[in-house]
């Protein structure tokens, strides 16, 4: 069998990685098509690629949602014409890869909608991925069929976009957002990138260990204001080793407390931490609970992160604080405050430590190999 994998951004396809080595140690072949970062990615993880340049021009801005507060739902309108256009710009390359490469079945990040319309050209299943926690791709993925059958007619795909024939799903169940269609367990297997394990992290230490990680776009790593406010809410914290996976590039000196070893792939230390700070990505969430770590999570104006901060501390697993309240300039202590409750009380540990033990139970990617190529053989009707 042959599987053509999809994948927006690199972070998409760190959570599809784990399927695709069980993919691969079953002897079957796997492609990743994705701009040059996704297929750099999939180098560092073993993976063969292939380059889908992406369109030129001015972009539809990239804003998902008009907040990420709880009940503030997509501006769908926004998203329609932002999908139209974008794949409208990549469409012919990933055609033009699949066609080249004829899968039998197509792995698809839950945003990149090119998979769904390669899938139906090449009249073969199209497999969702999720990341975690998913409040959106349940709702977009119908949008999207029905935006982007226009762009699918413009190739010869008469019945447009193909509707997912399966959803995975490595989120477990009770962390799961009520809303989220049905899907195929699997388990989430950490995957943050290759390194080394540093040095530094199995060393004894005295006091506690904090991880901090956000995401290449977040106002931590991109506003000076907020990321300075933030440092100096770590440093505050007594008995406290924060370990900071990324800085701004032109960031001051850190107090010594505030380590900032480089990228260092989180499932390579972050199981000797007490706490994870982040900023509600999926896989970083996922990464720490199936290491058993307790959360507090910046909540920031996306719905996908929103989610994934509602959904962790529903479980009990972490904390919620507002990224505006609590590191402005009026709000000293906030984060501080957060931190010391979340360090000390025991629940979270235990609720992080039951979520781990529940991720371990589910499927893992060597079981639902079978599933994708029975899936695979099946005829595919238009």
């Amino acid at each position: 069998m042959r599987v053509l994998i999809v994948a927006l951004v690199p972070s998409h396809l760190l959570s599809m990685v784990p399927v695709a080595w069980a993919l691969r140690a079953a002897g079957h072949e796997v492609l990743v098509a994705g701009g040059a970062p996704v297929v750099e990615r999939a180098a560092a993880a073993g993976l063969s690629g292939a380059v889908v340049s992406e369109p030129p021009g001015k972009r539809v801005r990239r804003s998902a949602a008009p907040s990420g507060l709880p009940g503030a739902g997509p501006d769908w309108t926004l998203l329609r014409e932002r999908w139209r256009q974008r794949v409208d710009g990549v469409l012919d390359e990933h055609l033009d890869v699949a066609r080249q490469w004829r899968p039998h079945l197509v792995l698809v990040d839950p945003i990149e909608f090119s998979g769904l319309i390669v899938a139906a050209a090449l009249r073969v299943p199209a497999v969702v991925h999720r990341w975690g926690p998913d409040r959106i791709s349940s709702q977009s993925i119908p949008r999207a069929v029905e935006a982007l059958a226009e762009v699918a007619a413009g190739r010869g795909i008469d019945d447009g976009p193909a509707l997912p024939s399966m959803v995975l799903d490595p989120c477990p169940p009770t962390l799961q957002c009520p809303e989220a269609s049905s899907s195929q367990p699997v388990r989430f297997v950490p995957f943050n990138g290759a390194g080394s394990p540093p040095r530094w992290a199995p060393r004894p230490r005295t006091g506690r260990r904090l991880c901090v990680s956000f995401g290449g776009e977040t106002p931590m790593l991109s506003q000076p204001a907020v990321w300075d406010a933030l440092v100096r809410e770590l440093a505050a914290v007594r008995d406290l080793e924060s370990v900071v996976t990324a800085v701004p590039r032109d960031a001051g000196a850190l107090p010594a407390s505030v380590r900032a070893p480089g990228p260092v792939p989180l499932d390579l230390f972050l199981g000797g931490c007490d706490a994870l700070l982040h900023h509600g990505g999926a896989g970083t969430a996922l990464t720490g609970l199936a290491l058993g770590v307790p959360q507090l999570i910046l909540a920031q104006p996306n719905p996908s992160w929103a989610a994934v901060g509602e959904r962790v501390a529903a479980r009990g697993a972490g904390v919620v604080l507002d990224l505006d309240s609590a590191l402005r300039e009026d709000a000293e202590g906030g984060l501080r405050a957060t931190l010391e409750a979340l360090l000390s009380t025991p629940g979270h540990r235990s609720a992080a430590e039951s979520l781990a033990d529940e991720i371990r139970r589910l499927p893992a990617p060597s079981a639902v190999v079978p599933l994708l190529a029975e899936l695979a053989a099946a005829p595919v009707g238009r």
